[in-house]
C-alpha cells in the first residue's frame, strides 16, 4: 500500500516540480506516458483478454491516472491492451484511440498533434521500449520480459530536451 501511495504522490508532484524545471517559457511540455498491457490470460489464442491479475492492474492504473488531465489514450487493437486502459478511459470519459504499433512515423505525428498535452499509450513488451527509445533518440530500454507488467515510462518532451522518468506500479 505504501508503494501505491508513494507513486500517487510522485505523479501528483510531477506537474508542479518536474515540469517547470524542464520547460522553458517558450516551450510547450508534451508528456507521453507508456505502459505495457496488464497480465493476460493464457487461453491459447493470439488475442487473449486480461486475466484476474491484469484486471486488478488495469483498475490500479485507472486509480493512478484518473486525476492526471490526460488529453488522450491510445492502444493497439488487441483485447489485452484495450482492456488495460478501458477503466481509465471510462473514468475520464475518453475514447480509446487505436494506433499502429511500431509505426514510428505515426508516433511522431501523434506527439506532434498532441504537443503541449499529456497522453497515455499502452503497448506490448517489444513495442513500448522501441517507442520510448525512438522518442529519446537513443537505445536506453531493452525489450520487457514476459512477466514484466508494472512499468510506467513517462517521456517529457520540449523543443530543447527530452527526459525519461521510469516508475513501477
Amino acid at each position: 500500500m505504501f508503494k501505491y501511495h508513494f507513486l500517487v504522490l510522485i505523479l501528483c508532484c510531477l506537474g508542479s516540480t518536474f515540469t517547470p524545471a524542464l520547460a522553458q517559457d517558450t516551450d510547450l511540455l508534451t508528456t507521453v506516458i507508456f505502459v505495457r498491457h496488464a497480465e493476460k490470460a493464457d487461453d491459447g489464442t493470439r488475442n487473449p483478454p486480461l486475466n484476474i491479475y491484469g484486471q486488478e492492474r488495469a483498475a490500479r492504473l485507472a486509480q493512478l491516472f484518473h486525476l492526471s488531465g490526460l488529453a488522450g489514450i491510445y492502444s493497439t487493437p488487441f483485447h489485452r491492451t484495450q482492456q488495460t486502459v478501458d477503466p481509465l478511459a471510462k473514468a475520464l470519459g475518453l475514447e480509446v484511440m487505436e494506433y499502429p504499433p511500431l509505426k514510428l512515423e505515426a508516433l511522431d505525428q501523434l506527439v506532434k498533434d498532441q504537443k503541449g498535452k499529456t497522453i497515455l499509450i499502452v503497448g506490448h513488451s517489444n513495442t513500448v521500449p522501441a517507442m520510448v527509445n525512438h522518442l529519446l533518440g537513443e537505445e536506453k530500454l531493452e525489450q520487457l520480459s514476459e512477466n514484466e507488467y508494472d512499468k510506467i515510462f513517462m517521456v517529457q518532451i520540449t523543443d530543447n530536451q527530452t527526459q525519461l522518468l521510469q516508475l513501477s506500479f
